[in-house]
């Protein structure tokens, strides 16, 4: 066998590259692929605390390596002297070749340096070939579970439907259409020793939403989390393969301390070159969050925020506890095209339509041209179930673009203003509204304050790392006093149309007695 002289990292990294080459970004798409980089696989290695000489690794949907050759990359600068034995998955039989040549590169250089190497490509797929007992009662029972020290992974990313194989291997954590890496973690963490330890590069998405809510109970019953990385920018860490996602990476540790005082370490870089990380220690409750009888994983970014989530965190209502409610716009342009008007609309034969352009910071702009979004709907006997009283609503639009630094904005339509019975909401927008009743106006304006402040934002991204702002969100977000909310929403009315940020926060940090930084 020619050796290569490049460190085994390097070797791995070049042949992502080369089957890259070979392999167009559609067909690795389908597959869920993305090559995790030499940087990236460093900082996932030096999570690990590797103290012992005997050691089992297992690397789920390995790709050409690169993870495990970072750990023996590791392994080699410490001279340690070790019996290693590697566990592979890799289900995509073009990328054998390439794993196998990092593989024995990694076995020949820490052989030369004294250890003892063994290593198995597993030629199957990881979730059919290990999930079938997961929902089993006597799981642990089984030698194929709880044998290995370490598991790292970056596994492949695409959703799965409820009747596919591995939700049905699996279907103990599924709930709608969560998606397949999220799968990979359980499965890896059921294989774990006691005290063993695992890190893996996903998206947050399982942080929050429905979709993920038996997983994230699951998981938080099963293991430790000890770090949570970030990464700023949303297009660095794949961005070879042009992904704009937000990802994170999470260190866990098989069985739950008990402990009140328990400790995360959360780092934070732009990007995946790790200049300027930064570490700081936070208490588990401010990660940990419980609202509505669900448990969602907040990610904050500096201690400046984990002080907003504490804040925000005293505050005692919900929208339900107020007496209102949030719903998604019902009009979907595609169901409706029929019905579209491009004219202004006329009294009992037509109704404006909101859509998000639309809705700006703390002002409703109608009518406004945009592309080819038409600005009303016909009323008629199809389009009447969709169609809403003209009344005082809070509007959010649903979506932020990829590398927008706001994710919520919210403004507020107030009945007395519209000379309209009837209107339309489209479907990328939220509204919130008084159940049976009519919002104030101070209490709409109050709310839409709240909403456009940076602390809410800040709350809401550490929760939510999508750029969707879904309904179940907003529902779960914590609110002050119906009585501040009236007074912030009088103060900011009666400032007229200086709606700008400054002015929104001072007015919050007026009312509520607290600090916001301006960004």
């Amino acid at each position: 066998m020619e050796i290569s002289k490049e460190s085994p990292i390097e070797y791995a990294e070049n042949l992502s590259e080369i089957y890259s080459n070979n392999y167009g970004m559609e067909t690795r798409k389908f597959k869920g692929q993305f090559f995790t980089s030499k940087q990236v696989s460093k900082y996932m290695v030096s999570l690990f605390k590797i103290n012992q000489n005997k050691i089992s690794l297992l690397d789920p949907g390995a790709g050409t390596g690169v993870l495990t050759a970072a750990f023996c990359e590791r392994l080699l600068k410490s001279n340690k002297i070790v019996n290693l034995t590697i566990d592979l998955y890799e289900n995509d039989l073009n990328l054998i070749p390439f794993l196998k040549k990092t593989l024995d590169l990694c076995k020949f250089k820490l052989e030369k340096n004294g250890c003892l190497v063994k290593y198995n490509i597993h030629k199957q797929d990881f979730i059919l070939n290990n999930g079938k007992g997961f929902n089993k009662s006597n799981l642990f029972s089984d030698k194929k579970y709880n044998v290995y020290d370490f598991i790292i992974s970056n596994p492949p990313y695409f959703k799965i439907s409820k009747d596919s194989l591995h939700s049905i291997a699996m279907e103990k954590l599924i709930f709608g259409q969560p998606n397949i890496y999220a799968l990979f973690m359980a499965v890896a963490a059921n294989m774990l020793k006691p005290k063993g330890e695992m890190v893996f590069i996903t998206p947050r998405s399982f942080c929050s939403g429905l979709y993920y809510k038996k997983f994230r109970e699951w998981l938080l019953n099963n293991v430790q989390i000890t770090n949570i990385h970030i990464f700023e920018s949303r297009k660095d860490v794949f961005d070879k393969d042009k992904v704009l996602q937000e990802n994170i990476i999470i260190k866990a540790k098989k069985g739950i301390i008990k402990s009140r005082n328990k400790q995360l370490t959360l780092s934070v870089t732009k990007d995946k070159s790790f200049n300027n990380l930064k570490c700081f220690k936070v208490q588990e409750n401010n990660i940990f969050y419980h609202r509505n009888g669900d448990t969602y994983i907040r990610v904050p970014t500096s201690l400046h925020e984990v002080n907003i989530l504490e804040t925000v965190d005293t505050w005692p209502n919900t929208l339900k506890d107020l007496g209102l409610e949030i719903s998604t716009g019902p009009v979907v342009p595609f169901r409706t095209k029929e019905y579209l008007i491009q004219d202004i609309p006329k009294p009992n034969d037509s109704a404006p339509l909101l859509w998000m352009h639309n809705v700006k910071c703390m002002n409703l702009l109608w009518p406004l041209a945009k592309n080819k979004k038409y600005p009303a709907i016909c009323i008629c006997d199809k389009t009447k179930h969709i169609l809403l009283p003209v009344k005082n609503y809070v509007l959010i639009k649903r979506f932020a673009s990829k590398e927008q630094k706001r994710r919520l904005c919210s403004a507020v339509l107030l009945g007395n203003n519209f000379p309209y019975k009837i209107i339309g909401i489209e479907n990328h927008l939220n509204y919130i509204y008084k159940i049976n009743d009519n919002l104030s106006t101070y209490e709409a304006f109050g709310i839409a304050v709240l909403l456009n402040t940076t602390i809410a934002d800040v709350f809401f991204r550490s929760l939510n790392g999508s750029t969707q702002v879904n309904a179940t969100d907003i529902r779960n977000l914590p609110f002050p006093k119906l009585k501040d909310i009236i007074r912030i929403g009088k103060l900011f009315f009666n400032y007229g149309s200086n709606n700008d940020q400054l002015k929104i926060n001072s007015i919050v940090s007026e009312v509520l007695g607290i600090s916001i930084k301006n960004k």
